[in-house]
C-alpha cells in the first residue's frame, strides 16, 4: 500500500563532557610579579556540528589575570585559548538540532614565578538536540478497512539559526577613572515571542568590571556594576506568529567593551561606556495537529498490521525561579583584618545536579566569587579570598517533569561585605532558567496487508456479550463491523459501556 510521511520534532538529552584548559600568561613589562588577586576564564562556544555519532564543539576560553607588582601596583594580563573537543552518542545525525550550555565549573593558579602564571580552567558542555523524525503512515483507499483514528499534536521544526544585535550605554561614575582592569557579562532573558516573519527576544545584561580609579595621590580598585535591559526585534520570514522558540544567548569577552571615554567637572566624574554584540541562537518549532492511524481491520480479509512509533514531545514547558544566594567565609587568623572590600570579580555558578520530585524542583551547585579587599595593616596592601557558595534551592514545580529538565544559572547581580574584620558575607541575585518536556510514544500503522478472505456467515443474526469499558472500537472489530453500522443497529449504546452488555448484530448475507 501507498504511504504518507508524517513529520515529528522532539528535544532529547545527548550528554555532557569537561575540557581541562591551559594557559600561560606571560608579563610584558619589567615589574615582577608578586601575588595574583583574581584570575578569571570566559568560556564560550561559537558552533556545535552535530555528525553521525558524535557532535563537535568549537569556542574559546578567555583568561584574564589580575596581579600586585612589587611596589603593590595592580596589573592585568590575558590570553585566550582554543576550546575544542566532541560529545559521542550512537544516536547523533547530522539533521539534529544542538541546544546546549557552557559552564566554568573551576579556574585555579598551577603555578606562579616573577614573570609569568599559568591558569587551569575546567570547562563543562551539556548538550540536548532537537531530533526530527520521518514517519511513514500507511494511505488507504480502500472503503472495506476500517481505521482506528487518533488525533496527535506534534512539533515541528521550521527555522533555526544564529542573530545578533548590539547594545550600547554611557554611564557616569563619580571619580576620575585612570583604567578599566577587568569585565564580565552575565546576559539573561526573559522572554522569547514569536511574530510573523519575527521573533521578539528581551531580557537583562548584568556587567561587573573593576576600574582603576585615582583618589587624590593615591591609585585604587573599585566595582562598575551595571545592569542593561534591552528588547530586540529580529527578523525570520520562516517563523510564524505561536510558533515556540528555544533560545539562549550569551556575550563572548571579546564582544564585550567597557572604556574610558570622557573625563568632567575637573576631572572628579568619569564617562563609561559599555558595548556589547549579543549573540542569540534558536530554533523554532510548530505545533499542528496530525492524524493519525493506529489500528486496523478489513470488513472482508484477514489482515497483517505493520507498526511503527512515532516519538510525540508534550508539555514543553520553560520556567525561571529567581532566588538569592547568600554565603560567608571567615579569613584565617594568620591572614590580615579587613580594612574594606574594594572589589568582587569573577562570580560565576555551577550546577551538579537538578531533578523535579513530589512537584518540587531541587537545584544544587557551588555559587563562587572572588574578593579584592585591602588589609588593615600599618602599610595596607591589597588581598584576596575566593568565597564559595554551596547551594540547595528548592522550588515549587507543578509544570515540570524530571523525564527532560534542562537547568541554566544566571547572575543578576553580586553584593560583598565585611564584617568585623574577619568575615566576608556574599550575595548573589541568581534566576534559574528550567526547560522541561515529556516524551511520548504514539504507535502507528506503517502498512497493511491483506491475507486470506473471511468466510461467509453462517447465521445473520449474531449476540456478543461486551464486557464492560469496552469501546465502540473494541466491538466493530470484534464483530468485523463498520462502526456505523454497529450504531446503526445499536442506537441505545454509550460508550464506553458502564456495565456487560449484550449486543446484537444482524448480518446481511450476499450470495
Amino acid at each position: 500500500m501507498e504511504t504518507d510521511k508524517i513529520t515529528s520534532s522532539y528535544r532529547k538529552c545527548m550528554g555532557e563532557t569537561q575540557n581541562l584548559v591551559d594557559v600561560v600568561l606571560q608579563k610584558n613589562d619589567d615589574c615582577e610579579i608578586v601575588k595574583v588577586l583574581t584570575s578569571t576564564a570566559k568560556a564560550y562556544v561559537d558552533d556545535v556540528e552535530v555528525l553521525n555519532g558524535e557532535a563537535c564543539y568549537s569556542g574559546g576560553v578567555v583568561f584574564d589575570c589580575l596581579y600586585v607588582d612589587e611596589q603593590g601596583k595592580t596589573h592585568i594580563m590575558s590570553d585566550t585559548a582554543e576550546l575544542n573537543g566532541k560529545i559521542e552518542n550512537p544516536s547523533l545525525n547530522p539533521l539534529m538540532k544542538p541546544i546546549y550550555k557552557v559552564e566554568v565549573v573551576e579556574v585555579k593558579v598551577t603555578s606562579l614565578d616573577g614573570d609569568k602564571v599559568k591558569l587551569s580552567a575546567t570547562i563543562e558542555i551539556k548538550l540536548d538536540v532537537i531530533v526530527t523524525d520521518e514517519i511513514e503512515q500507511v494511505k488507504v483507499n480502500n472503503g472495506d478497512i476500517q481505521l482506528l483514528k487518533e488525533v496527535v499534536t506534534k512539533n515541528t521544526v521550521v527555522s533555526s539559526g544564529t542573530k545578533t544585535f548590539n547594545i550600547s550605554e554611557e554611564f557616569e561614575v563619580k571619580c576620575k577613572v585612570n583604567k578599566v582592569m577587568l569585565c564580565q557579562a552575565h546576559l539573561s532573558l526573559n522572554e522569547t515571542t514569536s511574530g510573523t516573519g519575527y521573533f521578539t527576544t528581551s531580557g537583562e545584561m548584568f556587567v561587573n568590571s573593576i576600574l582603576e580609579v585615582q583618589d587624590d595621590e593615591n591609585t585604587e580598585l573599585k566595582n562598575f556594576m551595571e545592569t542593561i535591559s534591552f528588547k530586540e526585534e529580529l527578523e525570520d520570514e520562516l517563523v510564524q506568529k505561536d510558533d515556540k522558540l528555544y533560545t539562549f544567548a550569551y556575550v563572548r569577552p571579546q564582544d564585550l567593551s567597557v572604556n574610558v571615554v570622557a573625563d568632567e567637572n575637573e576631572g572628579k566624574v568619569s564617562t563609561i561606556s559599555v558595548s556589547a554584540t549579543v549573540c542569540v541562537k534558536y530554533i523554532a518549532v510548530r505545533e499542528a495537529e496530525v492524524e493519525v492511524y493506529c489500528d486496523a481491520f478489513s470488513l472482508t480479509n484477514k489482515t497483517n498490521i505493520v507498526t511503527d512509533t512515532m516519538v510525540i514531545q508534550k508539555n514543553m514547558t520553560s520556567e525561571m525561579y529567581k532566588t538569592v544566594l547568600e554565603g560567608q567565609t571567615v579569613i584565617g587568623e594568620e591572614e590580615p583584618r579587613i580594612a574594606k572590600v574594594v572589589a568582587v570579580a569573577d562570580e560565576n555558578i555551577s550546577i551538579a545536579n537538578a531533578n523535579v520530585y513530589n512537584n518540587q524542583l531541587t537545584v544544587e551547585g557551588i555559587a563562587y566569587t572572588t574578593v579584592v579587599y585591602l588589609t588593615d595593616d600599618d602599610i595596607p596592601a591589597l588581598n584576596s579570598i575566593v568565597l564559595e557558595i554551596p547551594f540547595s534551592n528548592k522550588f515549587d514545580a507543578n509544570n515540570l517533569s524530571n523525564e527532560g529538565l534542562f537547568v541554566r544559572a544566571e547572575i543578576l547581580e553580586v553584593e560583598v561585605k565585611a564584617k568585623k574584620g574577619k568575615e566576608l558575607n556574599a550575595s548573589l541575585d541568581v534566576k534559574f532558567v528550567v526547560d522541561s518536556y515529556v516524551i511520548d510514544n504514539e504507535m502507528i500503522i506503517k502498512d497493511i496487508e491483506l491475507t486470506e478472505e473471511l468466510p461467509q456467515a453462517e447465521h445473520s443474526l449474531e449476540i456478543f456479550i461486551a464486557p464492560k469499558g469496552s469501546t465502540i472500537w473494541d466491538i466493530a472489530k470484534r464483530l468485523l463491523v463498520s462502526e456505523e453500522l454497529l450504531l446503526e443497529q445499536n442506537p441505545e449504546l454509550v460508550f464506553p459501556l458502564q456495565n456487560s452488555q449484550s449486543i446484537v448484530y444482524f448480518k446481511q448475507r450476499t450470495e
